[in-house]
């Protein structure tokens, strides 16, 4: 099981399972005990979060997403910086990566396409509104809900678009198939990068490949930089010239060509949407024109084709027919610089205008009489249109209101019921009368209610005196969300508000988080330490940081709830100074370890080299190794447990022959820390039964002492022996 998996952070988030791992971190489902709901949390992987590069990008991916509110932007819950876990909290999507939505499409017809695009920019836009630019789009960081709303994600290696001498390289940021030329070259990037990024993606949606591709990273990084792409009409026939346009405008490899800003790109995209036949892009307003080819040209007056729009199951089958203009203004060799064309090229253009109109003419006339002939025979054989024509209702929730009028005027007749604030963007549809499924006839009726976007407030004047909890409990009534900062000053009174962030009398967005920025008194060198012993690790850091301390945490054995300081290194309600190292000991929630000392003494006549081994109910524990009897006459083990009592036995070894004996059995508890009893011991015995005593001498007849004989009974004895032995002589002579 994963380490996290049934943890809680921050006592808030109880972590459920692990649903995505990328580069730096992983993605845990979980549940958020405050509010309720399914969340995400993103975890920076243990060996990134000692390397500072990598804290520095997961930190700025939080100080990115913070700052954005945005339908199409996944929106942040809540962040955690410790020396244990760093993470984020967002909100939870469920559905799929766009990329897996391109897998299983291959190839997306237009509007589908333009649908998914125009989302992806609005999220980029808002982005580039607040300063930040993504530096990473790419279908993994886009979510794609099941009723077709899009979700931008993953601001990992975003940056503030003022920051400066903030070095990009395409070794470290961005995927090498969506990279911008001038991340590329490591050059200055701005919103024109995601642009080039975006319009990449547009590329692969439409064509099923992306325009530049190769085994090698190295090699397809310099193809953004030098190759040209082919033309995407080339590669899927079915693309309308339009549309191409945009694409190629989009990525230019000079960031001066490509759309400024990303508003542009969108109402090129709208104005397509509203006219597929005419629009002319963004190269007739440029004045560059090219000489047409004839076989294009008839291909593209001839061409027609069914497209699909994207309805609550993200796609619909829609029976209509578009004709492609005739053009092309992309040729092998780039842009034309100018119109000037040789004397005779202008008469050839000027000899085939003339046949072109005509054959156009003739073609379009055939069409309208066929048409013409076709209707009248369908409506002959089915009768009224509003006998045979049927339609199903889709989901417009989510939608713009325009967009969908445009789309569906055919079948419906849009009527809006009221408009209302909301967090959606104005003209957002938000609520309809007629369920999605529902089927009815052409004409039928339909009344929405729209969103007038977000309501817009005025941020309160709160630095006229308001302490922090005044200035929250109003910021709430007022439906802003707050955040504080403490700083110092001369001037305003500890506790109270010096100023915030929007100003005051700005108008913002309800439930825009406003910056309180709160006084802490007169700077001084000294403070006094707080008791920190009970809090948690991260208000206990959090406060004493706010007092210029700098923090150190140790884990420590202790049976309070992890994660709670259990001491500090320093006495609680002393001065000390600024700068001065903390360390706080945080709880680990387990019971403390305690030792125990045994001593084994040896027998007088132990011999060898032995080793002790030492179980704790029935497990090993530790082993001491090469106690020569030569230089010790005892040794002292030492037993580390916890968890009140256990028993202990102790095993002899000799380590000449290999031979193991028990020595003692005892029962200890690690709870009081003191020996309860022994139940067995024999020392002796053990050395014995490993050999590892000295060999037994043979038993030898000795007279004893001289102080202690008794000579008088000794003397007859002698005599008799020697009066034996002088027999024995005679008679054996």
């Amino acid at each position: 099981m994963d380490k996290y998996t049934g943890k809680r952070l921050d006592g808030r988030f109880e972590i459920i399972r692990l649903i995505g791992s990328g580069g730096m971190a992983d993605v845990y489902k979980a549940n958020d005990l405050l509010e309720n709901k399914l969340v995400a949390v993103k975890i920076l992987k243990k060996e990134y979060s000692e390397n500072e590069e990598f804290l520095r990008r997961f930190r700025n991916e939080s100080r990115a997403i913070a700052v954005l509110s945005h339908p199409n932007i996944v929106k942040i819950i809540d962040v955690g910086f410790t020396n244990k876990v760093q993470y984020i909290a967002m909100e939870y999507i469920d559905g799929i990566t766009l990329k897996s939505y391109m897998e299983l499409e291959k190839v997306m017809d237009w509007q589908t396409a333009s649908y998914f695009m125009l989302q992806i920019l609005r999220g980029l836009g808002h982005a580039h509104e607040k300063g930040i630019v993504h530096q990473d789009v790419k279908p993994q960081n886009i979510m794609l809900l099941e009723d077709g709303r899009i979700k931008v994600m993953d601001f990992g290696i975003a940056k503030f678009a003022r920051d400066e001498g903030f070095a990009t390289s395409a070794q470290a940021i961005g995927s090498v198939h969506y990279i911008s030329p001038e991340q590329v070259s490591s050059d200055k990037t701005d919103a024109k990068s995601d642009i080039y990024s975006a319009g990449i993606l547009f590329y692969e949606m439409l064509t099923g490949v992306k325009p530049f591709d190769n085994e090698n990273p190295i090699t397809v990084a310099l193809m953004h930089m030098q190759a040209k792409p082919a033309k995407p009409c080339d590669v899927n026939p079915d693309i309308p010239k339009g549309l191409e346009k945009i694409i190629l405008k989009a990525i230019e490899k000079d960031p001066a060509k490509r759309y400024s800003n990303v508003s542009q790109m969108i109402n090129d995209i709208e104005k397509f949407k509203e006219c597929p036949e005419n629009f002319s892009g963004y190269y007739e307003e440029e004045k560059e024109y090219v000489m047409e080819r004839d076989n294009q040209s008839k291909k593209d007056l001839n061409s027609t084709r069914s497209f699909r729009t994207v309805d609550s199951d993200s796609r619909m089958n829609m029976n209509d027919t578009v004709k492609e203009t005739g053009y092309d203004d992309y040729d092998n060799d780039g842009y034309v610089p100018d119109n000037t064309l040789p004397a005779v090229e202008e008469e050839y253009i000027e000899k085939r205008s003339m046949f072109v109109p005509m054959l156009a003419g003739v073609v379009i006339v055939v069409i309208i009489i066929a048409t013409i002939f076709i209707a009248g025979l369908m409506l002959n054989y089915f009768g009224n249109e509003s006998d045979y024509k049927e339609f199903s209702v889709q989901n417009f929730v989510g939608q713009d209101y325009d967009n969908a009028k445009k789309l569906f005027s055919q079948y419906l007749v849009f009527e809006v019921k009221e408009t209302i604030n909301s967090p959606m963007p104005a003209n957002t549809i938000l609520e309809q009368d007629l369920e999605p499924g529902e089927v009815v006839k052409p004409g039928h009726k339909i009344y929405v209610v729209l969103s007038k976007g977000p309501k817009m407030i005025e941020v309160p004047p709160l630095d006229n005196g308001f302490t922090e909890s005044q200035a929250k409990a109003i910021l709430e009534e007022k439906k802003f969300s707050s955040q504080t900062r403490l700083v110092y000053s001369d001037t305003v009174q500890e506790g109270y508000v010096i100023k915030t962030e929007p100003e005051a009398n700005t108008e913002c967005k309800e439930g825009t988080t406003v910056l309180l920025f709160i006084s802490r008194g007169k700077m001084t060198t000294q403070v006094r330490l707080p008791d920190v012993n009970g809090k948690k690790e991260d208000e206990a850091r959090k406060t004493l940081e706010d007092l210029d301390l700098v923090v150190e945490t140790q884990q420590r054995n202790s049976q309070m709830p992890e994660g709670t300081i259990v001491g500090m290194s320093l006495t609680a309600n002393t001065l000390i100074q600024t700068g001065t190292k903390v360390t706080i000991y945080v709880s680990t929630g387990l019971p403390p370890t305690l030792t125990h000392e045994i001593t084994i003494p040896f027998p007088e006549d132990a011999n060898g080299v032995f080793a002790f081994k030492i179980y704790v109910d029935g497990t090993l524990n530790s082993e001491a190794r090469d106690v020569d009897s030569k230089y010790t006459r005892s040794k002292n083990l030492s037993i580390s447990a916890s968890g009140g009592e256990k028993e202990i036995t102790i095993y002899l070894v000799n380590q000449g022959n290999g031979k193991e004996a028990e020595l003692g059995r005892y029962s200890y508890s690690f709870d009081e820390s003191k020996t309860k009893k022994q139940l067995s011991e024999d020392i002796t015995g053990a050395f014995r039964e490993v050999d590892g005593l000295k060999a037994a001498q043979p038993p030898v007849t000795q007279a004893p002492p001289p102080e202690t004989q008794a000579p008088e009974p000794e003397q007859p004895e002698t005599q008799e022996t020697q009066a034996e032995n002088q027999d024995q002589q005679n008679s054996g002579e």
